[in-house]
């Protein structure tokens, strides 16, 4: 049985959900072949240490927010989803931080009037809560990282530079049209940055062999504050092999196992996960 604040949490995941039925869990995307089990353990990773993430796609329907989703119903427990359907909140956060970390959730960076949507200057002030003890998470419209940065610090948000390089998950999907049958969403480029991975890379997405690559990534981050926090993975797992030979890598391939098809299926595994982590360090 989930904690209270747990079903809070996957009511917020499930406020994004604008097509109808079950929502996808990151089970469902790797069956799919929209990520790999690295790169879902290398999220995993950054979000355990505290890190924002953000997700982009120029055209709708392409998975984005689908995949921002599933990848929020990894994080470490004890952090609250605060949904920020009015500017207020943003101000609340940054005037009285609460002591617990929160997530505050934006479902698009967009000029509309839905449910969830954030434009014109509140957005800046939504990326300096990437600070400190909170996180943010969101999508919007942009295929490539250049294309979001050029919107977020354009006019009309004017988002400073330094509050972008906070966030250390950067994902954007692709509608791939390369073969006959049904379209191939996957998630074309996953930048992650330092300090919420060991070093700075970012995966690849290969349409002609429908596979992924990781290579190093130059992030050339600004120098901020960043908060260290504990994600209870050794120095010696964090020197080695980032990905394959650490505890998040088995605990995906562990995900996929049983099958875990339901955010709520997924979040029970999370916790206990990071109950097991606890108990070992005692």
């Amino acid at each position: 049985m989930l904690p209270l604040s747990e079903k809070h949490n996957i009511r917020q995941l499930e406020e994004l959900n604008q097509r109808g039925g079950r929502m996808l869990t990151v089970v469902d995307l790797i069956d799919a072949g929209t990520l790999s089990v690295e790169m879902a353990a290398a999220v995993m990773e950054a979000l355990a240490k505290g890190s924002s993430l953000l997700t982009g796609a120029r055209p709708g329907g392409a998975g984005k927010t689908t995949v921002m989703a599933a990848f929020l119903n990894l994080m470490p427990p004890d952090v609250a989803i605060v949904t920020v359907d009015d500017p207020s909140i943003i101000q609340q956060g940054l005037e009285r931080p609460p002591q617990q970390p929160v997530c505050y959730l934006v479902h698009e960076i967009g000029a509309g009037h839905w449910y969830g949507y954030l434009w014109g200057r509140p957005v800046a002030d939504f990326f300096r809560l990437a600070a400190g003890p909170h996180r943010i998470a969101s999508c919007l419209h942009a295929d490539t990282l250049e294309e979001l940065t050029e919107i977020l610090v354009g006019p009309p948000l004017r988002v400073n530079p330094s509050d972008i390089n906070r966030v250390g998950i950067l994902g954007f999907m692709r509608m791939d049209y390369s073969t006959r049958g049904p379209v191939k969403r996957r998630l074309a480029t996953l930048y992650l940055r330092s300090p919420f991975v060991a070093q700075s890379n970012r995966f690849v997405y290969h349409s002609a062999s429908n596979s992924f690559s990781r290579e190093p990534w130059d992030s050339d981050a600004v120098s901020v504050n960043t908060p260290q926090i504990d994600s209870g993975i050794s120095s010696q797992e964090r020197d080695g092999d980032p990905v394959r030979h650490n505890p998040f890598c088995d605990f995906i391939e562990h995900l996929m196992k049983v099958e875990a098809r339901s955010l709520a299926d997924v979040r029970e595994e999370v916790l206990a996960f990071y109950r097991d982590r606890a108990e070992r360090r005692a």
